[in-house]
């Protein structure tokens, strides 16, 4: 019998943690249908899918991995806040407990995503630290909601928590006043992070992220008015099923293969490496060296040989009466 090829082992992960999230959603479901929880089990889904199909044919690639893993979390609590809803057993207490406190940790996975977006990458080391920011502050927000019921009577869980710790209503004061804003500060984040994506972008690139940025402002708008009016982000929550469908509506459309072919027939180099043609790219965009290295998260050792294995390829003079970073650029614009 044939041995399966690399490519179809790896690809097998995805749909098997597809499957299971399947599973979940359908249990959850199995019991009943409560309105308030609709949307954890649609983001479940969406953000599973569109994970799993980007991974099926772009295997490894980041961005796929972090929604196929927000799309987990999002199983879990789902399936946890139906049968902690249905039931009020102690011997439920623990899926009660899970369908809780993982709701900043998933917020803070949203979050990356949309930072992330499309390739995985955050834009910057300084948008790096930020990201970084974003899971502390889930973390902390998880953790309060872990160790006391300092979120129950929101999510609409009726079985016991696990834990009987002292200072609740410390925890209650210390979590009611970072959750919320921390909640609303995500949102607005994931608008800011795609807007500034969309002004780095052109021509179909630019298109898809509007889409998403389209798909962000609804949630984000949703969010802040539940909470001044509802005093809850259960609006927000819910109209971010949006945006994992128009992810994944952009990713398509902004799929490897077909930048590829829009940027070779906008004007890439024929005899430029991919990481010249990049490089290339960037410097027609005015960055320096090290700005370049900033955005492609590279060491200047690594950055200055391309660049001067781009002046050769191009047949460009190392002498005073020349630019040949002016050369280089005016090459690339020219075709």
């Amino acid at each position: 019998m044939n041995e399966p090829r690399p490519r179809e082992s790896w690809a097998l992960l995805p749909l098997l943690v597809l499957c299971a999230v399947v599973a979940f959603v359908a249990v959850g479901f199995s019991r009943g249908l409560w309105l308030a929880n609709l949307h954890n089990g649609l983001l479940a889904f969406a953000f599973s899918f569109v994970g799993a199909i980007v991974l099926f044919s772009r295997p490894s690639q980041r961005e796929g991995l972090l929604f196929l893993a927000t799309g987990t979390l999002e199983a879990v609590m789902f399936v946890g806040r139906q049968i902690g809803h249905e039931s009020s057993a102690h011997a439920d207490r623990w899926w009660g407990w899970l369908g809780v406190w993982p709701l900043a940790v998933t917020l803070g996975a949203v979050t990356w995503c949309i930072l992330c977006f499309p390739e995985g990458r955050f834009l910057s080391r300084g948008w790096t630290w930020l990201g970084a920011g974003v899971a502390v502050l889930a973390m902390v927000c998880s953790l309060l909601s872990a160790l006391w019921p300092v979120e129950y009577s929101e999510t609409g869980v009726r079985t016991p928590h696990p834990f009987s710790l002292g200072g609740v209503e410390t925890a209650d004061a210390i979590w009611s006043g970072l959750a919320h804003s921390t909640y609303a500060a995500f949102q607005l984040l994931w608008v800011v992070a795609i807007v500034v994506r969309w002004r780095q972008s052109s021509g179909s690139a630019r298109s898809q992220l509007t889409v998403m940025l389209t798909a962000v402002a609804v949630s984000a708008v949703a969010l802040i008015v539940g909470l001044v009016v509802a005093g809850s982000p259960r609006a927000g929550v819910l109209t971010a099923t949006l945006i994992p469908v128009a992810a994944g509506v952009a990713m398509h459309r902004l799929s490897l293969a077909r930048v590829i072919e829009e940027q070779t027939q906008a004007g890439r180099l024929e005899g430029l490496t991919p990481r010249e043609n990049d490089v290339l790219n960037l410097m027609a965009q005015g960055l320096s060296n090290a700005a370049i290295c900033a955005r492609l998260h590279l060491s200047i050792k690594t950055v200055e040989p391309v660049v001067s294995a781009i002046f050769t390829k191009l047949g460009l003079p190392a002498d005073s009466d020349s630019n040949r970073r002016v050369l280089a650029v005016v090459e690339y614009l020219r075709r």
